[in-house]
């Protein structure tokens, strides 16, 4: 009786392209016995059209097939940054170390033999996933290292203290890594405190990299406005912006920003975005949320944002919530959907009552995995005491 190693924990999915009808079939049956997901394509065309809609965890592909040949779809991925960091396995007959070395040269992690005995071979799959997830878990506690030497921090470790307000957060990391979302806030004096929420454009260290100028930026603005008595927060968005599109090591670093200034004394909160996602209000008085939209451009896209100011009202019992868009990113077909309705109906339930945020965090918030968490998620939750 053939024996198979262990997979890893979680099921991981394997793309296998092959033209031979018997060895994909057998391959294939061999893998789901194995405790992986397994999805085949007989070529690199009808292969690359899956990818379009599905992201595996690992690419295993013979090298001679007919109209495109293992070489020319490695080449066809590695062209697409969508698909190109997937890893990719060659399976193939052909062990000319000419050949094997040409492949390795396309960033394939192996090439693998097709003579080798099946459980071997998926035994070495396993191997180079459970490398590629020991890399993942090094990485980020590389990131982590370096950000607590830096003494630099993204997002704050306790809320704010406001008369007349409760305040909340809470994040998320894709996948563990630092990521580019980033929340604060700053207390102007004991009336007046800053609450803002970000996401620079990017995926993983990428989009962390940048976090730390932009937060720089809005933090010293702030204050230099506070300094001047100058609490109007549309004019305080417009002056991040500039210091930002005249910054050369930004350019090209676009972020999203909530900004927001509640008022403990009238219970007022002001409100400018710079294309965020609109924040949800909710109304004790009409037991029902309503969305408010701004029409400021991304931090960095122009000099000249048109960013705007909206007041908000709050009354007692009133909520407002803030987030990024991992909160409305889901998997769909193998691939990505925004659906920011899905999002306001999973939070709904919950709103307007006792301990609102508990209950979001409970059945909403903690939901959120690495099997469906799509990119940071962040949110700011706002209630009028």
């Amino acid at each position: 009786m053939i024996s198979f190693p262990e997979p890893p924990t979680s099921v991981k999915k394997i793309l296998l392209v092959e033209d031979n009808l018997m060895f994909r079939r057998v391959f294939e049956a061999s893998l789901i016995k194995a405790g992986y997901s397994c999805v085949a394509c007989e070529s690199g065309t009808e292969a690359l059209a899956l990818l379009a809609v599905e992201t595996p965890d690992l690419i295993l592909s013979d090298y001679d097939m007919p109209v495109m040949n293992g070489f020319d779809f490695r080449q066809a991925i590695l062209l697409n940054p969508k698909i190109s960091d997937i890893p990719f396995v060659f399976l193939t007959s052909f062990t000319d170390n000419s050949l094997i070395l040409q492949g390795l040269s396309m960033y394939a992690i192996d090439f693998i033999n097709k003579e080798t005995p099946i459980p071997v071979i998926i035994s070495k799959l396993g191997n180079i996933i459970k490398s590629l997830q020991n890399e993942h878990v090094r990485s980020v506690r590389e990131l982590r290292v370096a950000a607590e030497t830096l003494n630099v921090k993204s997002i704050p470790t306790h809320s704010p203290v406001l008369p007349g307000f409760r305040v909340h957060f809470w994040h998320k990391g894709y996948l563990g890594y630092p990521g580019g979302d980033f929340i604060d806030f700053v207390q102007a004096d004991q009336r007046f405190c800053f609450a803002f929420l970000g996401d620079i454009m990017g995926k993983k260290w990428t989009a962390w990299f940048f976090t730390f100028g932009f937060l720089s930026y809005i933090r010293a603005a702030i204050r230099f406005c506070v300094l001047d008595n100058d609490l109007t927060i549309d004019n305080i968005v417009q002056k991040i912006n500039k210091l930002i599109c005249m910054d050369e090591s930004l350019q090209n670093i676009l972020s999203s920003l909530s900004l927001l200034l509640l008022d403990s004394e009238t219970g007022e909160v002001h409100y400018t975005g710079a294309g965020d996602l609109p924040l949800i209000s909710f109304s004790s008085e009409t037991g029902k949320p309503v969305t408010v939209l701004s029409s400021g451009l991304l931090l960095g896209l122009m000099e000249e944002g048109f960013y705007d100011k909206q007041v908000i009202k709050m009354k007692t019992g009133d909520q407002l919530v803030i987030f990024t868009d991992g909160m409305i990113d889901i998997p769909s077909a193998g691939s990505k959907k925004s659906d920011y309705p899905f999002f306001v109906s999973k939070i709904t339930p919950y709103l307007g009552g006792q301990d609102s945020f508990g209950k979001i965090k409970t059945h909403v918030l903690e939901s959120i995995n690495d099997s469906n968490q799509m990119d940071d998620a962040s949110i700011i939750f706002i209630e009028k005491t």
